[in-house]
């Protein structure tokens, strides 16, 4: 990533929060919403940039996450929806007036995009549009399909520790009680690395490493933030389902014509690789 970005810490909501801004000629700016909850994606802004210069870009590290948890420490009981929200809120303010603009997309990614979803349900007026990739509709199904999937497998393989990790997770999951849920959740999750359902985690912490802003301290973190977020799995993710919901808002989605394919490497649940031909353009 070349020095078009800039880092700042600003107060929001009663915490410093962490930036990274990626400046390009436009008014429409994006702000991304990254997973976990409390996996930080601006230490993946400089892999993503050449993708997304058409329009501003605005990385935060939510409340819990990334490097607004380093300045910051967050207690457990801190980390809830309606603080995120709020967060997310004064974040839109703060960008709007910063960037002179009112043109504000959000584009969410997993636990993003469910924090995505609620805050334009709750405050549709305050944003152009909203993007979804990744995106949380029934957490049940999605569960379910998982849990599938690495059951088969790991009998499949044969291998006993797998099946040894498989077997100590309750067997009816997701449908567990909410005090357990994070702690199943995560067990799978760390099977599934070997399993190539999840993403690759090396390939993550590698594109991690190479990251300007990436330091000693992040690396130190990284892994105990999302543990830290184990309260936002049992009270949000678990049962989370918005497949009722048919409407948001009107936004209307335009591209421009005659613009250069763009291609990019994309990877859905299974770890398959799916060609992207399409650049958006945000007018």
């Amino acid at each position: 990533m070349n020095k078009k970005y800039t880092e700042e810490y600003v107060q929001i909501n009663g915490i410093l929060q962490y930036f990274l801004h990626i400046q390009n000629p436009s008014d429409a700016v994006v702000i991304m919403l990254h997973g976990g909850p409390g996996l930080a994606n601006s230490y993946i802004a400089y892999y993503l940039q050449p993708y997304l210069d058409f329009c501003n870009v605005v990385y935060y590290d939510q409340r819990g996450a990334g490097k607004t948890q380093i300045k910051n420490k967050t207690a457990p009981e801190d980390l809830a929806m309606d603080n995120l929200l709020e967060d997310l809120k004064q974040t839109i303010e703060y960008i709007k007036q910063k960037y002179k603009t009112d043109k504000i997309f959000l584009a969410g990614h997993s636990w993003g995009s469910m924090l995505g979803t609620q805050y334009i349900l709750k405050y549709p007026q305050t944003v152009t549009g909203y993007i979804g990739y990744g995106q949380v509709i029934d957490g049940a199904i999605q569960d379910r399909s998982w849990y599938a999937y690495l059951k088969a497998e790991v009998l499949k393989s044969g291998n006993e520790e797998a099946i040894k990790a498989l077997n100590s997770v309750n067997a009816h999951f997701p449908n567990v009680a909410s005090d357990k849920y994070f702690d199943e959740y995560y067990a799978l999750f760390e099977l599934s690395l070997n399993f190539k359902y999840e993403f690759m985690a090396n390939d993550v912490f590698e594109i991690y490493s190479k990251s300007p802003i990436w330091t000693a301290e992040d690396e130190a973190h990284v892994s105990d933030t999302e543990k830290l977020n184990g309260k936002l799995y049992n009270e949000v993710l678990l049962g989370y389902d918005i497949s009722h919901v048919k409407t948001y808002r009107n936004f209307q989605l335009q591209t421009k014509k005659n613009q250069p394919k763009r291609r990019c490497k994309c990877y859905n649940a299974h770890g398959l690789k799916v060609p992207i031909n399409r650049r958006l353009n945000l007018l």
